[in-house]
């Protein structure tokens, strides 16, 4: 796999419609989606999705990940889905979906109908988001965009993240955007981050070969 292959499998929410979704937003929120960081949460707690991306030594060779996400603090609407980049996910799994009427896999998406106060949705998946660049021979780890969309405004959200790798092959050499990396806690084979924002983010995480780490053979 290389670089011109690449694309974003993990996407956020996209609201599909529903008796009254539009009355549960602030109008004046409303963001066309440039990215813009949040120094403080706003008055109602946004949308949270929290993932933990799983990259093993078969990823450097296959470029396929685990990864699990959950998404809490749900808007109350009428319809709502989940997108992925079409070939790039597979095994999609709904592990959890609290005060939802009905949640079912179409496709590369999960489709969600009446989402009630509270609700709750997990979901497993493997997703083609580790690659390798060229022509420095490095890895990169793509995630997103994450983004809270109703109709073509963005609206606040939350992300946390975790991604582990095995740090016997690869070393961090680089977390993108810079903004994220302020928020970004990081310790061998481990990157942790926690985002507020607005708009549309996309994350990439730049590794190298560690030392003395033999070649994956792609």
């Amino acid at each position: 796999m290389t670089a011109a292959t690449r694309s974003a499998v993990i996407v956020g929410l996209l609201w599909a419609g529903g008796a009254g979704a539009v009355s549960d937003f602030d109008l004046l929120d409303i963001n066309e989606g440039e990215l813009r960081f949040l120094a403080e949460p706003p008055a109602q707690p946004p949308h949270l999705q929290s993932t933990h991306v799983q990259i093993s030594e078969e990823s450097l060779k296959t470029g396929w990940v685990r990864v699990k996400q959950c998404h809490y603090r749900l808007d109350r609407v009428g319809a709502m889905q989940v997108v992925f980049a079409k070939d790039r996910v597979r095994d999609l799994k709904i592990l959890r979906a609290d005060n939802i009427a009905r949640a079912w896999i179409e496709e590369n998406s999960v489709q969600l109908e009446q989402v009630g106060q509270n609700a709750v949705l997990c979901i497993l998946s493997e997703n083609r988001s580790f690659m390798t660049t060229e022509p420095d021979g490095g890895y990169e780890w793509r995630g997103g965009p994450y983004m809270r969309r109703f109709l073509d405004g963005y609206f606040p959200m939350h992300v946390k993240l975790a991604v582990d790798y095995p740090v016997a092959r690869l070393q961090l050499i680089a977390i993108e955007p810079p903004a994220v990396k302020l928020n970004a806690v990081t310790f061998p084979g481990h990157v942790r981050l926690d985002v507020l924002f607005v708009g549309r983010l996309e994350v990439n995480l730049r590794f190298v070969a560690a030392a003395g780490s033999s070649d994956p053979g792609w």
